[in-house]
């Protein structure tokens, strides 16, 4: 008589949950299946409203689903039916493809990145796929209460640095047992593919290096190849051991190593970028997660004296400036090409400017663009005080006109020096390509400063400052 209803109640007891009113959040693997889900639906939130209310909601959920259970999809046409419905910048176009499977695809593109996480770290077992789904829904639907924001971002975090140590530790014993004999005392592992024939490899230096850098699922995360059909000179580039690609693990290993020799190291997170990770500059996203083991592959073509590549290239950006038609040397080390004379007057010392530029390295690559950037944030040309630019730019742009476009070359003296900037190493050569607009006396164009005015504290204040430093003493 009881087989039929406790048969039934089994398996109603064993079954996911059909939607966020039946989540059991005390139990942890359905409280991460949805945070995770929920997470992957926020990123809606940075989509325009006008765009976000022409998607079909059922549909961003399934592509979500589908991706995210399903291995070998084909998300390659998925890119490129978003790439064709996304691409002209005035909303989402439709004449290609319905807007069911646009949404469809949308949806998609985090369930794949999703699984690609999680498969990466082999913890697809870890979570529910079926309440990942209620979270990205209510995500969507902007009513995910659940779980606070701040508790779910903290809960992620730690999922993910706990997946990250353990997958490292696995990796890491994995190629212990694999190379047992290349496993170094300080923990790392070192495998010569090839003998270098050049001298040891020295710390002080710089070095012409072939090098990348994968995580443990073999995913590239940095590297200086930009073609594998070129030669290792044309896919090297010039960097020292204080460049920030270079963890711990292979400056340990340098000892071990020569010039012209090929080298693979394997290194747990600790030897690697710790429990801090990597981040991209100017940006909260990693370019490499917490707890991460990682793998690097390298190859010093040459050594030599730190920063010699980068001077001898500005001399020789220098060297071909000289003999540009309409140019003139400068005693103080600049060079001035005139492109097209200006017809206004001469720009004065100390004088405030406003001019579009575009600034390059002494390899050619466009570090600044100021008629693009005025561009894209509708932004008129840049205006500046002559007393608070470079050197080069306080010499040279006083023999330049309004109105005239101009090359300049300066010297790393009198650019960013010994020091460089973010976006500029030291010793480097510069070159612009200014466009002066017009000029004006000092606070015409461009606000001064104001002094900050300094605190004042009453006599009571004072006093009790001092009785709470005493406190604390």
């Amino acid at each position: 008589m009881f087989f039929i209803p406790l048969v039934a109640l089994f398996f109603a007891c064993t079954s996911s949950p059909k939607d966020a009113s039946e989540l059991d959040l005390t139990d942890f693997k359905q409280k991460i299946s949805y945070a995770l889900g929920a997470d992957m639906g926020t990123n809606f939130t940075n989509v325009p409203e006008d765009i976000f209310a022409q998607l079909n909601k059922a549909e961003l959920e399934n592509g979500f689903y589908q991706y995210l259970t399903k291995e070998n999809l084909k998300s390659v046409e998925c890119r490129e039916i978003l790439e064709a419905a996304l691409s002209n910048g005035n909303g989402i176009d439709t004449t290609k493809h319905k807007m069911s499977e646009i949404s469809h695809c949308y949806g998609s593109i985090f369930g794949e990145m999703l699984r690609n996480s999680l498969v990466g770290k082999d913890a697809m077992d870890e979570i529910n796929p079926d309440i990942a789904r209620i979270g990205f829904a209510n995500s969507l639907n902007k009513t995910d209460t659940l779980i606070p924001i701040e508790e779910r971002q903290q809960m992620i975090m730690n999922f993910n640095n706990d997946l990250n140590n353990f997958a490292g530790e696995e990796f890491m014993n994995k190629m212990a047992k694999k190379h047992k004999h290349d496993v170094k005392e300080e923990g790392y592992i070192l495998l010569e593919n090839a003998e270098g024939t050049g001298a040891p490899i020295d710390l002080t230096g710089e070095y012409n290096i072939v090098y990348t850098m994968t995580n443990i699922a073999g995913d590239t995360i940095i590297s200086t190849l930009t073609d594998p059909k070129l030669s290792d000179l044309e896919n090297a580039q010039v960097v020292n051991a204080d460049d920030i690609v270079f963890p711990e693990a292979w400056k340990i290993a340098a000892k071990h190593m020569k010039v012209g020799g090929d080298y693979t190291i394997h290194t747990s997170h600790e030897l690697a970028y710790g429990e801090e990770g990597l981040r991209a500059p100017n940006s909260p996203n990693y370019v490499i997660q917490p707890f991460s083991a990682v793998t690097i592959y390298s190859k010093v073509l040459s050594q030599g004296e730190r920063h010699a590549g980068v001077k001898a290239k500005g001399m020789e950006v220098l060297e071909q400036a000289k003999n540009r038609p309409n140019t003139k040397v400068y005693p103080e080390g600049f060079i001035l090409t005139t492109l097209e004379e200006g017809t206004g007057p001469k720009v004065k010392k100390g004088a405030d400017v406003q001019a579009h530029y575009i600034l390059s390295n002494s390899n050619g690559d466009v570090i600044e663009n100021s008629f693009m950037s005025s561009s894209q944030n509708n932004q008129p040309a840049p205006s500046f005080s002559l007393n608070g630019v470079v050197k080069g730019w306080q010499l040279a742009i006083p023999e330049m006109k309004e109105g005239g476009r101009y090359k300049l070359v300066l010297p790393y003296d009198l650019a960013y020096g010994e020091q460089g900037n973010q976006s500029i190493q030291p010793f480097e050569t510069l070159t612009f390509e200014i466009q002066v607009i017009k000029s004006g006396e000092p606070g015409t164009l461009v606000q001064p400063r104001q002094p900050q005015q300094q605190q004042q504290f009453s006599e009571e204040q004072m006093r009790q400052l001092q009785e709470q430093l005493k406190e604390q003493q």
